[in-house]
């Protein structure tokens, strides 16, 4: 399989997932970032096996060279990507910032019920 964009799989119950998307979508000027939902990726018969409790615990990417990120790392990759955020992703990568960045964004996803005062009517976000 090739791919030409990096492709992100996204929760597309869950509020903040949303959300997420729209942001980097408005950042996206140059189209490198292709937004697939995990319930759509998950009727399809992919090369990439997921497991669906991992793609709901937080963001995975699939580069065009088949490399894959996931939580903090998939959103410091997405943000070098887009030109509005390029010289942030770069800042996050100096060393040791994961060992902030990365717990960071494990609270904020297994908390994600509680941001943008939106309830996830499936109960997805209370993974």
């Amino acid at each position: 399989m090739i791919i030409l964009k990096t492709i992100a799989l996204y929760d597309q119950t869950c509020s903040l997932c949303q959300e997420t998307k729209r942001i980097f979508n408005k950042l996206d000027w140059l189209g490198k970032v292709e937004w697939i939902s995990l319930q759509e990726y998950e009727k399809k018969q992919s090369c990439f096996p997921f497991r669906k409790e991992d793609l709901r615990k937080e963001l995975h990417i699939v580069t065009p060279s088949n490399k894959i990120y996931k939580g903090f790392y998939a959103v410091r990759r997405l943000l070098v990507l887009l030109p509005a955020t390029f010289f942030f992703g770069i800042l996050i990568h100096a060393p040791l910032v994961d060992r902030i960045g990365s717990p960071i964004y494990k609270w904020v996803a297994k908390n994600r019920h509680k941001f943008l005062r939106k309830n996830c009517d499936s109960g997805s976000c209370s993974l």
